[in-house]
């Protein structure tokens, strides 16, 4: 890493090894900040730059303190090395943790505290790490007078960000571990944050989660917060990461969700209700593990139908996690709602109005007055019976797109034996629809009937434009049993609509029929 001297304002690169004791200032940026490069090129102190007070008044108050180096972000990182920016980026928790002292520097607070509630300090997404990471944070209004430390005013700076007291009281380096508060609990820190790049909403919530991983300036804020999350499944069986609420303004955007957020904004919606860790250890997820695919997750969940869902394609899907009110010892499990994207498959699935979070206790869910509605009467204003949620393997995909349509009908005539049927049985085919394809293979000994309906060769509608059963051909069959005789039938052939659902969101199947 690489230090400022605090006397002479030169900039000393170390190995991690040799790191004498220092201080870290935390600040928000400005004009005219003093860069690695206005400093490390000059031959003296680039004082002309509106930045360089700062500089110096960090310096300041580290000699105060007996300190004889300080890091500064502005200056002490070679931005034009990509590397050494993720290197930095990466490190930086750790950086603020070894820190002897963090000095806090809040310049739109006045020299009595006025506005340290409002500061523009408390809304900006690196600065989160800043607050929690180091053993000793000290705050500094606009004037350099000093206001008070983390711990003297951890009231007043847990009012503001929601951090619980005891991340802010006096500690050592494991005192109170980060990891002991959920996912989601973690996230609701950053919820209202902001950071000038879009893809450092995810990067400063790094040491958050002990994630490291490589920076990709380019990609968007979903993408990187998508990665982040990524690896954060990786290194916990933590399911609160899924307990994320938009705002129902949002769903004017898509109907379909994956599980994972597009940004911490997402867990900040929980009206007083936060996701913690359970209270109790969960058998079911022992030594069960999460797939990060290239499309989406494959996990285990705990799955029930939707009460009263004609369309058969709703579920709750419950959380391993708990749900209460701060200072409560109520607990309750949190559920989201999927929707079943296949006809051939009970696996795969994509979630549905994320701006609900639904919660149980026992086999009763407390619906919100919306869903309590469309669950029907004799449930209850507000809660509805469910059955048992059983673990399934399911597939989530990040991106919703409709599952592929079968691509025909087959209709294979010869009944296949098994000796537990009373008598023999044949079925001939007497006559058949154009649309129908006839296959066979006299020349080879197994040879065998086969009847297609090939949708390419048929107009087949698309889901959302189904609106009623479609036939598309018709068989004559000829069922020969030894001790009845001929039975002629018919067989109609096509597909079907799935019933709407109660939340009308579209279908995204429709079901083969015969």
């Amino acid at each position: 890493m690489r230090l400022l001297n605090t006397t002479t304002f030169q900039l000393v690169l170390l190995s991690d090894d040799h790191v004498p004791p220092y201080a870290i200032l935390s600040h928000t940026w400005a004009d005219e900040e003093v860069s690695f490069e206005s400093l490390s090129g000059a031959a003296t102190p680039p004082t002309h730059l509106r930045g360089w007070a700062k500089i110096a008044e960090t310096c300041a108050a580290s000699r105060a303190l007996d300190l004889a180096h300080v890091w500064v972000d502005t200056c002490c990182i070679d931005k034009s090395s990509s590397a050494e920016l993720s290197e930095a980026i990466n490190s930086m928790f750790r950086w603020y943790q070894e820190a002897s002292v963090c000095i806090a520097y809040l310049a739109d607070v006045g020299p009595v505290g006025d506005g340290f509630e409002a500061s523009r300090w408390f809304t900006r997404g690196w600065t989160l790490q800043e607050l929690i990471a180091p053993r000793k944070v000290l705050f500094y209004g606009g004037d350099w007078a000093q206001l008070g430390t983390r711990v003297s005013l951890k009231s007043l700076i847990k009012e503001v960000t929601g951090i619980p007291e005891q991340l802010l009281a006096p500690r050592d380096f494991n005192d109170e571990r980060l990891d002991a508060f959920s996912v989601a609990q973690r996230m609701s820190w950053a919820a209202a944050r902001v950071t000038t790049r879009p893809e450092d909403v995810a990067y400063c919530l790094l040491g958050i989660f002990d994630i490291n991983m490589p920076l990709l300036y380019g990609e968007g804020r979903a993408k990187a917060f998508k990665r982040l999350q990524e690896e954060i499944i990786k290194s916990t069986e933590d399911e609160s990461l899924y307990a994320w609420r938009c705002r129902p303004e949002s769903l004017r955007e898509r109907h379909f969700w994956g599980l994972l957020a597009d940004s911490p904004a997402a867990f900040g919606n929980y009206r007083g209700l936060l996701p913690v860790r359970s209270r109790y250890l969960s058998r079911r997820r022992a030594g069960k593990t999460v797939s990060v695919t290239n499309r989406g997750l494959k996990l285990e969940v705990l799955l029930t139908p939707f009460p009263n869902d004609a369309s058969g394609t709703i579920f709750f899907a419950f959380l391993d996690c708990d749900v209460r009110r701060e200072g409560s010892t109520s607990t309750l499990a949190p559920a989201i709602l999927l929707q079943r994207t296949a006809w051939d498959s009970d696996a795969d699935f994509i979630r549905i109005r994320p701006d609900i979070l639904a919660l149980s206790m026992m086999n009763v869910v407390v619906l919100p007055d919306e869903i309590s509605l469309k669950v029907g009467a004799g449930l209850g204003d507000h809660n509805a019976a469910l059955a048992e949620a059983i673990p399934r393997q399911i597939s989530v995909p990040h991106n919703c797109m409709a599952a592929l349509p079968p691509s025909g009908i087959l209709f294979d005539p010869q009944v296949e034996y098994s000796g537990n049927l009373p008598v023999q049985v044949t079925v001939n085919v007497t006559s058949r629809s154009p649309t129908w394809q006839y296959f066979a293979t006299p020349t080879l000994p197994d040879s065998r009937e086969l009847y297609e309906i090939n949708f390419n060769l048929v107009s087949v509608p698309n889901v959302d434009q189904l609106k009623a059963p479609t036939v598309f051909g018709v068989l004559e069959l000829d069922i020969s049993t030894a001790s009845v005789g001929d039975d002629l039938c018919c067989l109609v052939a096509g597909v079907e609509p799935t019933d709407p659902n109660p939340f009308g969101t579209p279908a995204l199947y429709f079901v083969p029929c015969m």
